[in-house]
């Protein structure tokens, strides 16, 4: 990250473009752990979903996990492997963290450039000593709004420059 760009103040939307490795790992992190996992429809008519039939006024719980992680549509599906996105190996349709079609998030391009830009920012400014949650385990998930960890543990160090 520093060798590609140590300035941080100059970064800019191109240069943010160019950290193909961060977009790889931001593009991981978001088919595991997507912000929003689920997503709430109301069905405005009868309609039918493969061959179930759905009638208005029902309310459809999408998860927008489930493909993300199957060992079907990714190999080794629980293990975080940016460079699944690198190598051409991962279709990209199948991960969904801002939804799709008509309903898609209008703020995932703004998302997406402030994600990279603090990762790059954090990258460029600090070495990650350790990423740990209590007991040693896997940070748990509190579902809200938004789907979020709970004890998860970030200790840094300033980079040397």
């Amino acid at each position: 990250m520093r060798r590609l760009a140590p300035d941080l103040s100059a970064l800019d939307p191109e240069r943010l473009e160019r950290l193909e490795y961060l977009d790889a790992c931001v593009t991981e992190s978001m088919r595991l752990k997507p912000v929003a996992p689920f997503l709430a429809l109301d069905v405005l008519r009868d309609t039918t979903i493969g061959d179930v039939h759905v009638p208005a006024g029902t309310l459809l719980w999408c998860v927008l996990r489930h493909d993300s992680v199957d060992e079907g549509h990714f190999p080794d599906a629980a293990a975080f492997a940016p460079q699944r996105w690198l190598d051409g190996s991962a279709d990209r349709r199948i991960p969904m963290p801002f939804g799709a079609g008509p309903r898609i998030c209008p703020g995932r391009y703004l998302a997406l450039l402030e994600i990279k830009l603090a990762m790059a920012m954090l990258l460029g400014s600090f070495e990650i000593e350790s990423v740990d949650a209590p007991g040693g385990g896997e940070a748990q998930e509190l579902m809200s709004f938004t789907m979020s960890p709970v004890g998860l543990h970030m200790r840094l160090r300033a980079a040397r420059v």
